[in-house]
């Protein structure tokens, strides 16, 4: 039987993206994969987070006074951290919203997450910067954008650095590349990478089945996605789901006529329904 928290997850994202409540979509997504109480009172603590920053926040005589208090509240005074470990010890821990408010530690994104939302509990129009390898939170003024990475402690990104962050995984990349890379994503893309960073560590580990439910929540929020219905079906063929398995990958094959593995996917299928053929 499906998951409260999926059902409450598919029908969250169905909202026009602006009404998406981010914090609440990713304390549904550590919800499902961990299990137990309903850790959504947590929001609370993001309130709690948000009126300790407030009087330091209006007292503020500029954005840069503004963002120095939110840091100085969430980094100096409640401790929130980067792990630096977290690419070499996969924790799924570091993407559930719920334990990085209670161990003040997680990946990037989700740092980012608790910085925007208590943003915007003050009133002020932060947004997400979905960097290539890292996760960062911008300030657009008249004057000049304000970038700041929570992951590093509140620490401030130039644009420049923003676009060295981009030539190590990209190369040089021109003007209008640049420019849609440094758009904001939309919650509901944001709570995509959260998901993709979760496949990714549970994959790592060797859950396959958390790594199925992470894959069908990204399908939840992008039904084009040939790449997740090509994993959705790879890993319901770990799982023992054959039928299923041979359904999407049959999709996949007629969406992606082009696509350069589909030699691979057509051998892998037609192996697997040989070895049930031979079982029966």
């Amino acid at each position: 039987m499906q998951h409260q928290a999926r059902r409450l997850f598919h029908g969250l994202i169905r909202r026009p993206d602006q009404q998406v409540p981010l914090a609440e979509g990713a304390l549904l997504i550590a919800w499902e994969d961990q299990g137990g109480p309903d850790p959504r009172p947590a929001l609370a603590q993001l309130d709690i987070l948000a009126g300790a920053a407030r009087p330091a926040v209006i007292a503020a005589a500029s954005p840069a006074e503004q963002i120095a208090a939110i840091n100085r509240a969430l980094f100096a005074e409640a401790g929130f951290r980067g792990d630096p470990h977290y690419s070499e010890q996969p924790d799924p821990a570091n993407s559930y919203l719920d334990r990085v408010l209670e161990r003040r530690t997680g990946l990037p994104i989700l740092l980012s997450v608790v910085y925007l939302e208590v943003a915007w509990r003050l009133g002020l129009p932060l947004e997400g910067v979905a960097l290539p390898g890292h996760f960062l939170v911008r300030w657009p003024l008249d004057a000049g954008e304000l970038y700041v990475d929570p992951f590093g402690g509140g620490a401030l990104w130039s644009r420049a650095d923003c676009e060295r962050q981009v030539a190590t995984f990209y190369g040089a990349v021109g003007p209008e590349l640049m420019s849609a890379i440094l758009r904001p994503p939309g919650r509901g893309a944001i709570l995509a990478r959260v998901l993709r960073n979760l496949k990714q560590t549970h994959l790592a580990r060797g859950d396959t089945a958390l790594a199925l439910a992470a894959v069908e929540r990204l399908l939840l929020l992008d039904q084009s996605d040939a790449g997740e219905l090509r994993d959705r079906g790879l890993l319901r063929f770990r799982l023992g789901r054959a039928y299923q398995a041979l359904a999407d990958l049959e999709a996949y094959v007629r969406r992606t006529p082009a696509a350069n593995d589909l030699d691979q996917i057509r051998a892998f299928a037609r192996d697997f329904v040989e070895k049930i053929v031979r079982a029966n």
